[in-house]
């Protein structure tokens, strides 16, 4: 949470007609843990599940006294490393994309900025985390936050992940981005002071004197419930003394809310706009000065985040995203989300686990049983005719009849010793097992098979194989789908920041002189020290030079534009990874092959060469392309052989 990034003149009340108090806290965060206390302890067992912990602790001690090992053979690993692998193979750069004709610079400049805020705050790392995670237990978190440890006035974008099991929401919510939430809570228990203090510089003395620093709901009676869902004692239960420990911790809520605040405009028909004004006060001076103008209140929602300590509120003010990004600071993925099921959590949300564990345990037991089985029935055994034996032979047919080389002697007359085969293998067992794990690669959608899809025919083109893989993960296109919506709401949000990130020189040496070089739009007329306009010698067009001024207009309006995502860019993705480049340029390729008229420069930009040799192949490219033209406009101008410029026949010639 980036409480340096917010002014103190923004650390106000909001205007709702009440102010926000611990009470009325605990109690939407009472409500959101009864929603999804049941979820977090699903997912805590998918992921211990996923990492192989599927047995219960009785079930290996019975079978551990039985002499058994319970076996854990994981079928979900695989699923869920194809599924990440193919995430990672296929990954995405941010991509602003223009509305109109006219937004392609703004476009290409928001681009480059996105891609130099992903690099600096390793967002492809994040990002993979979080969809192992969300496809694992069905939902994960990620939180962009500035930071201003080297530059106290525009930091550098970060990212965290934030356990699923940390977050609270709106159980209203209904919208898989959670827009329509009305409040988030993200907690976290047992913090040291010294932590909170390098949170909060500015509220050192007031966390130095908190002695109740732990969250207990027990203590709030509005809705007659006394309950304790979190796993600790309360200090007002008489328990003081459990925390009265030198290092003692606290806990910290950071409640983001939204709060109703009226907001002013002033329609102007004479101008015909509508102006949006600071305070009432400033729009009645501007409609007391116009008269035909008209005053419009109307309120607005304004997110806010209120930190409290134990009991505690440390400070509550305006998110330090808001009001560039209106939503909450906290972008969530949602693998799977049934909104129809609203009362139950733990169906509503899920991810691949959840729905085959049962399948995974079944698993366990079938192989586990066929090898204790196996065990059971493996040794051989001897009977032996009454009286054959000596009693000392006996006793070493007992104690070693089974190892081999061994050497006993009997009374042929008595009887020979007949020695029993191991009893067959349960087949019933072995094709239960074998049908069970067929169902867990059905039952998940994913058959981790494909990755031998290359194996399968020897003439078989990589995009045949690529096509079939994809064919055979179109039940994955759900949570695929609902990842490429997180990926672009966080694209909006850091587009939203930029002006928070960049200044208009940083952002300037972001895109690099060759990058203003390439657009017109940037430049004006190249005039000599006379003001006239200077042509170019050798092509007859005007000259041109990049106008610092233009520049600065246009990347001011990136940065500082609030309505930019609104009606110039919009947020897509571009191919990133070498598997998906490399697919892009064997296609294009075909296309030249098939006669497409592709530019060379397009070719040498869509490779998979370094930036470097691509700027080099290009420039030498641009040089041939301009010395031809420049030949041509040579052998145009030359005069005839034989005679001159014009066609005429020089004097003395054909008879002259």
């Amino acid at each position: 949470m980036a409480y340096s990034s917010v002014t103190p003149e923004q650390e106000t009340k909001p205007s709702t007609g009440h102010k926000i108090t611990v009470e009325k806290i605990l109690e939407d965060f009472k409500r959101a843990i009864n929603y999804l206390s049941p979820l977090h302890k699903a997912i805590e067992e998918d992921f211990k599940f996923a990492q192989g912990k599927q047995w219960d602790d009785e079930d290996i001690e019975t079978l551990r006294k039985a002499g058994i090992k319970a076996l854990t053979i994981n079928k979900l690993k695989p699923i869920i490393k194809l599924l990440t692998g193919i995430e990672r193979q296929s990954k995405s750069d941010f991509v602003a994309l223009p509305e109109g004709d006219e937004d392609g610079i703004v476009a290409d400049i928001s681009s480059a900025l996105l891609k130099n805020v992903v690099k600096n705050s390793s967002a492809e790392k994040k990002l993979s985390e979080m969809f192992k995670r969300g496809v694992i237990g069905g939902v994960d978190y990620i939180e962009p936050y500035i930071d201003y440890s080297d530059n106290l006035i525009h930091g550098v974008m970060r990212m965290r992940n934030i356990s699923p099991l940390s977050v609270f929401y709106d159980p209203d919510a209904k919208e898989h981005d959670l827009c329509d939430a009305k409040f988030i809570i993200k907690f976290s228990p047992d913090m040291c002071k010294e932590d909170l203090i390098y949170l909060f510089p500015d509220k050192e003395k007031v966390i130095e004197e908190i002695s109740d620093g732990k969250v207990a709901l027990t203590d709030v009676t509005s809705s007659g419930v006394h309950t304790q869902p979190l796993d600790y004692p309360s200090i007002k239960e008489g328990k003081a003394n459990y925390y009265e420990v030198e290092d003692a911790r606290l806990d910290l809520i950071e409640y983001y809310y939204k709060s109703m605040v009226s907001k002013y405009f002033v329609v102007d028909p004479a101008m015909q706009t509508v102006l949006p004004v600071v305070d009432k006060k400033m729009a009645q001076e501007y409609v007391n000065q116009y008269p035909d103008a008209k005053l419009i209140e109307k309120k607005a929602p304004e997110i806010r985040c209120c930190a409290v300590i134990g009991n505690t509120i440390i400070k509550d003010e305006t998110a330090w995203s808001f009001p560039k990004w209106k939503r909450f600071p906290i972008i969530p993925y949602f693998a799977e989300w049934i909104t129809m099921l609203e009362n139950d959590s733990v169906l509503s949300i899920q991810g691949v686990v959840r729905g085959i564990k049962d399948l995974q345990l079944e698993y366990n037991k079938r192989r586990t049983q066929e090898l204790r089985h196996l065990n059971s029935t493996i040794a051989n055994a001897t009977l032996v005719p009454r009286g054959s034996m000596t009693p000392q032979d006996l006793e070493r047919m007992k104690t070693h009849g089974s190892s081999p080389g061994f050497v006993a002697e009997f009374d042929a007359s008595l009887g020979k010793p007949e020695r029993m085969g191991p009893v067959p293998l349960s087949t019933a067992h072995a094709e239960l097992a074998l049908e069970n794990a067929q169902d867990l690669k059905e039952a998940s959608g994913v058959n981790p098979d494909l990755l031998a899809s290359a194996n399968s025919g020897q003439d078989q083109s990589g995009r045949a194989i690529l096509l079939k893989q994809k064919q055979g993960l179109v039940m994955t296109q759900e949570l695929m789908d609902n990842y490429s919506d997180t990926k672009k709401n966080l694209g909006k949000f850091l587009l939203s920041q930029l002006g928070e990130i960049y200044t208009v020189e940083s952002a300037i040496k972001v895109c690099g002189n060759a990058f203003l070089e390439k657009y017109q739009e940037f430049k004006k007329p190249s005039v000599d020290e006379t003001g006239m306009p200077i042509i170019d010698p050798m092509t007859g067009e005007l000259k041109t030079e990049v106008d610092m001024a233009i520049v600065n207009q246009i990347f001011n309006k990136v940065l500082n534009d609030v309505e930019l995502a609104d009606y110039d860019v919009s947020i897509g993705e571009g191919a990133y990874s070498e598997t998906i480049k490399m697919s892009n340029y064997l296609t294009l390729m075909d296309m030249v092959a098939k006669g497409l008229p592709i530019p060379p420069d397009v070719l040498v930009s869509e490779s998979t060469l370094s930036q470097g040799s691509k700027e080099k192949i290009q420039a030498s490219i641009q040089a041939q392309m301009q010395a031809q033209a420049q030949a041509m406009a040579m052998g145009q101008n030359m005069p005839p052989q034989g005679g001159k410029a014009g066609g005429k026949p020089a004097k003395g010639e054909n008879g002259g």
